[in-house]
């Protein structure tokens, strides 16, 4: 509980030390992170910062205004509690039971906001079992304000049966998951409101500079019947914890943006950019695809809704989306009462793409192109490995039409050798257009081989955002120092010999890592890949290139393979295909390379190595 001791008074009254309610007992800090601390003391007031896990005492002075403001360094995640003190020679605060691990913020409206409490069948059967007391839960209140509020209303509590009742459901099963994966403490701040449109959690400074939107707000009735204001979520609820440290952001939000959703992926691509900006990080954004809801008025509203979500997916980096088509019992019921396996579907990008664990696969099943040949659609896919299915049932929810643009019910096969949807209609003689699941209330039943849900695609559309079209990923520069034997450098580029023993050459590279370094060595099949020990010169991202393949599955535990990112070799008979994975490292700190028995082993590249 934390401790407020007066010491002193001045002649002016009580002396002031107040901390803003984001910071108290319970709370969770980012671990090693550079984390600020705040708040506010009397004028010009020398204020001190003792935390318990050893770091010195760390000074800082209040101004005019009363506030100060501190940075604070975190060791790493561990389930000890510790406690912070702050001080000023008047007055003294302790908070105890900080824990140092990651910090989540979960944002949205009313399907990030539902909890047990609002009939949550899966989280009430969740409130009868042992919860984990290293995950603490945060709700900020619903409030909303047209100026920046310094403080928001709101504490930290342990997570049990109690606590958690009113929680998101949502936020706390993406959480279970990530403290259970990880073992870290966990932290999550819930700050959605029911029913709020995207505008309300953009601040209004950021909305003008983009011509049109606020002409968009306009048209949307809802709005306007809520009294809502553009940014008054945000100034209220976002604004008095952009100084914290984050791991991350989930979002669920779009259901109240239906009938204003032609700019819907510019609104929330500004949100991305403008949380990112005010949070001082790059923050990664998972987010939920809406789900299927069969009573909104508008023909195809939701359906052009998903679509819009779906191309901030494809072209905005750090993001990631779940579909939940497969996770709605009634379509009639705008919130799905089961939770369980949307949280855990978004922690899944989290442990993947921030965590570097090994989940399998974990992006959904994408449309990437459809060919015409005859009377049949050959449909093909992104993230599909494996290919589809609909388990022997026939494909529900698939539409085709020819030139007229008048669909009809489609009939589907898949080519199981290639990975297509084969899609014709017997009154279609020349298909101009296919549409899967692309209404209000389609569930459909496509899945890729591990029973994700494809996502909801239309071939028509005027804007349809292919995965090649995502920006290329920054890439690190850092160097290393490589040590190992047997091991030679030549240059990433089309041409070099990856191998010393093989004769074959790369005839195809990523352009954003030619010219690397590449540390390479003889190869044999079923052979121990060589021992290797990096060490880098600065944070960033370690690169490697290895077949990807059943061998090598669990070798490569712990790094993320880079998107698109591929190399090929020439042989006497085929091209060999090698991808890129990536891990996070940090200056100094060893890295052991994998090590595997497949034939093609494991390349280091890097933009500098220096071999010992």
């Amino acid at each position: 509980m934390a401790v407020f001791l007066v010491l002193g008074t001045t002649a002016w009254g009580q002396p002031i030390l107040r901390l803003p309610s984001i910071i108290g007992d319970h709370m969770v800090l980012q671990e090693k992170s550079s984390v600020r601390l705040w708040g506010w003391a009397d004028p010009r007031t020398e204020v001190m910062i003792v935390p318990s896990w050893g770091c010195d005492t760390i000074r800082v002075k209040s101004g005019g205004d009363t506030r100060w403001n501190a940075t604070v360094e975190t060791p790493s995640a561990a389930d000890t509690p510790y406690s912070i003190v702050f001080k000023t020679k008047k007055a003294e605060i302790r908070i105890d039971d900080v824990l140092i691990g990651q910090v989540w913020l979960c944002g949205g409206q009313s399907n990030m906001q539902w909890s047990a409490a609002r009939g949550i069948a899966d989280m009430k059967a969740e409130l009868k079992k042992p919860m984990n007391p290293q995950l603490r839960l945060f709700t900020v209140t619903n409030n909303s304000s047209a100026w920046y509020q310094d403080d928001c209303v709101g504490e930290w509590k342990v997570c049990d049966s109690e606590s958690a009742e009113w929680f998101s459901a949502v936020g706390y099963f993406f959480g279970k998951s990530i403290a259970s994966a990880i073992n870290q403490p966990v932290g999550l701040v819930n700050a959605s409101w029911g029913g709020s449109p995207i505008e309300t959690w953009i601040p209004a400074s950021d909305m003008k500079k983009i011509p049109g939107l606020e002409d968009e707000w306009k048209k949307n009735r809802k709005s306007r019947g809520y009294g809502f204001r553009i940014g008054s979520m945000f100034n209220a609820m976002i604004y008095p914890i952009t100084k914290m440290t984050l791991a991350g952001v989930i979002w669920y939000q779009g259901e109240a943006n239906i009938n204003n959703n032609e700019r819907y992926a510019d609104m929330f691509s500004l949100l991305i950019d403008s949380w990112r900006k005010r949070f001082k990080a790059e923050l990664p954004f998972y987010f939920v695809q809406i789900a299927p809801y069969a009573k909104y008025k508008n023909e195809y509203a939701a359906a052009a809704l998903r679509e819009q979500q779906a191309i901030v997916a494809a072209t905005k980096e750090k993001t990631g989306m779940v579909v939940v088509s497969d996770l709605v019992d009634d379509v009639n019921n705008i919130h799905p009462k089961y939770k369980q396996e949307v949280g855990s579907r978004l922690a899944n990008f989290a442990l993947a793409e921030v965590y570097g664990q090994n989940v399998g696969k974990y992006e959904h099943a994408r449309f990437a192109e459809m060919k015409v040949k005859g009377r049949r659609a050959f449909i093909s896919f992104y993230y599909a490995d494996g290919g589809v299915t609909t388990n022997g049932q026939r494909v529900e929810a698939l539409e085709i039409c020819d030139e007229s643009m008048n669909f009809v019910p489609a009939s589907a096969i898949v080519d199981e050798g290639k990975g297509e949807l084969i899609v014709w209609a017997e009154s279609v003689k020349k298909p101009y257009a296919v549409r899967y699941a692309y209404s209000n209330g389609a569930v459909g039943n496509l899945k890729d081989a591990v029973g994700l849900p494809v996502a909801p695609f239309r071939t028509d559309g005027e804007n349809p955002v292919p995965l090649e079209f995502r920006p290329a990923p920054e890439v690190s520069g850092i160097g290393v120092v490589a040590e190992g034997e047997g091991y030679q450098l030549r240059k990433f580029e089309k041409g070099a010999e990856p191998f010393l023993n093989r004769k074959y050459p790369i005839s195809v590279l990523p352009e954003e890592f030619a010219g690397f370094d590449m540390l390479v060595r003889n190869v044999k099949s079923g052979e121990l890949s060589q021992r290797c020990v990096v060490t880098p010169d600065a944070d960033g991202v370690l690169y490697i290139v290895a077949r990807k393949n059943n061998r090598t599955s669990e070798d490569l535990y712990g790094w993320r393979e880079v998107k698109g990112a591929q190399m090929h070799y020439a042989t006497s008979k085929e091209d060999g295909v090698m991808c890129i994975f990536s891990k996070k490292v940090k200056a100094g700190r060893q890295v052991v390379l994998p090590q595997t028995t497949d034939f093609g082993g494991i390349i280091l590249i890097a933009k500098n190595i220096e071999l010992r």
